[in-house]
């Protein structure tokens, strides 16, 4: 991996972070039922995070080779968790 890569990875991965915990702060405008359903979905959302973290940090430690290798399955858990805090925000708005 490429440092670019890894630092723009950081960078997302920070980004996320902060998206979450917005999405979390929100969670005071909803009740019941769906503010539990949320509230699982956001923790769901900080462990997929951290799986991220953990897994760019393998990467790191195992150098291209690794990466070039991994980096479809990445890109998937990427857009997986970005289409997750888009559907979050979608339905805090409501």
């Amino acid at each position: 991996m490429e440092k670019k890569e890894g630092e723009a990875m950081e960078a997302r991965l920070a980004e996320m972070g902060k998206r979450i915990d917005e999405l979390k702060g929100r969670l005071g405008t909803v009740t019941g039922e769906v503010k539990a359903e949320l509230s699982r979905r956001i923790d769901a959302a900080y462990a997929a995070q951290e799986e991220q973290r953990q897994r760019l940090h393998r990467l790191k430690d195992q150098g291209l080779e690794q990466w070039d290798s991994l980096k479809d399955q990445a890109g998937k858990a990427w857009t997986g968790l970005e289409q997750s805090l888009q559907d979050l925000a979608s339905r805090l708005k409501k």
